[in-house]
């Protein structure tokens, strides 16, 4: 499975060489967020209230 970048971009995004992607929110992304078909900037079921933030700069 190819993963959207954007999930990348989430400070909430566990890359931890894991053989699933997943993150706080969720234990394994959801198919439709990893595709991009859903941007997760909303609620969406099963994310225990979190939702996509953008990672901060490093260099701030």
């Amino acid at each position: 499975m190819i993963i959207d970048p954007y999930c990348y971009d989430c400070k909430h995004f566990i890359d931890d060489d894991s053989t699933k992607f997943h993150c706080k929110a969720f234990d394994g992304i959801p198919t439709e967020i990893l595709l991009g078909k859903n941007d997760h900037t909303s609620p969406y079921p099963g994310d225990n209230g979190i939702q996509f933030e953008p990672k901060e700069d490093e260099g701030s």
